[in-house]
């Protein structure tokens, strides 16, 4: 038994330790620099208490920037979920080209999101391929990323394209594991695939859509390099997500504490909605069963 104890603890240990030095300790030291005055260069290093969160709450750019994050995060949650049901349920179905559109809608997953950016930064940018094309059939050009609504709608757009493939093989996984029983017992009472949908595969799909919700919720929520990339926070910091806000005023202003107390507050946000999420998805998954 003895054995077997330390066997667990040795295999923990590797895990733990990659835990620690990675996540805890950077953690740690942005809340101690969050309660100092430093710009991240200069020996000049002095504490100052909660100052710096106190100025976050008087700061009119970080207050659009989260305002901004909560609209991406918000809509791209709530659309790519509803968006990559709706594919992996069409999706369950055997067929020869079935495989072919679950690699389709997977594939733009597979890019990194700088390279997405970059990508339609030259399809969409006001001198693009669009535009040019556009232009041969004497259409007037598309500014997608020329004032802020367009542009916050173009990123977000995007970011629900890329997004979507990642929850349709989760969602394609839960419908799996649907037992065709229950199809059966509602085809025999004259449900149609409506009421199929909304009596069987959704309230069988909460364990998935607990697992999705909180997973976007959680990846949106520090966007930056697709926005770093189409926008750089343009037009006139109209698409400054909170993250990009962080990097742009701890690496490009010197600003490194006062960034590192805003950093504070989206983390200490993010895990209070994402806890607040978990709990009543989970309650729903309970009610189901």
């Amino acid at each position: 038994m003895r054995s077997d104890s330390w066997t667990r603890g040795l295999l923990f240990v590797p895990g733990f330790t990659i835990y620690l030095v990675f996540m805890m300790i950077p953690i740690g030291m942005c809340v101690y620099y969050s309660v100092h005055n430093w710009d991240g260069l200069s020996p000049a290093f002095s504490f100052i208490g909660f100052d710096n969160y106190i100025d976050a709450l008087t700061d009119r750019d970080y207050h659009r920037s989260l305002r901004v994050t909560l609209f991406i995060t918000a809509v791209g949650t709530l659309a790519v979920n509803a968006v990559g049901m709706l594919i992996a349920v069409l999706l369950n179905k055997p067929g020869r080209l079935t495989n072919f559109y679950r690699s389709v809608f997977f594939f733009p997953l597979l890019l990194s999101a700088v390279v997405v950016g970059f990508l339609w930064k030259a399809i969409l940018n006001y001198n693009g391929i669009l535009n040019a094309v556009l232009g041969r059939w004497g259409i007037e050009p598309i500014e997608a990323f020329g004032t802020p609504q367009t542009a916050i709608t173009t990123i977000t757009l995007l970011i629900i394209w890329q997004s979507v493939g990642g929850v349709i093989v989760l969602y394609l996984a839960g419908l799996q594991g649907i037992p065709k029983d229950l199809y059966e017992a509602a085809k025999i009472d004259g449900a149609n695939a409506v009421q199929a949908f909304r009596s069987v595969t959704f309230p069988m799909l909460a364990p998935s859509v607990t697992m999705c919700m909180i997973f976007m919720f959680t990846t949106l929520a520090r966007e930056y390099d697709r926005i770093a990339v189409l926008t750089n926070g343009g037009p006139g910091g109209a698409t400054e997500t909170a993250a990009f806000t962080v990097v742009r005023l701890g690496i490009n202003t010197n600003r490194f504490s006062y960034a590192a107390a805003l950093a504070v507050i989206m983390m200490v946000a993010v895990a209070a909605i994402s806890v607040a999420m978990t709990l009543y998805l989970r309650k729903r998954e309970e009610r189901i069963v």
